[in-house]
């Protein structure tokens, strides 16, 4: 069954760097060369899980 919006989980910036063990820089490199995907929302950029978990996917092969 197709998940909605509504159950997926979004990520801050903070959280992001905890589960990939990562810094701000890093954080923001990987957003910028498109290989996070994410939104900045007022000042603060998201993240939905379903993006971590693609990046680390991409990572492991």
């Amino acid at each position: 069954m197709r998940e909605t919006l509504i159950e997926k989980e979004i990520l801050t910036r903070e959280d992001v760097m905890e589960i990939l063990k990562i810094g701000r820089s890093t954080f923001y490199k990987l957003l910028q060369t498109g290989e996070l995907k994410g939104f900045k929302e007022g000042n603060r950029y998201k993240v939905p899980v379903e993006s971590i978990e693609e990046y680390v996917d991409k990572r492991m092969n």
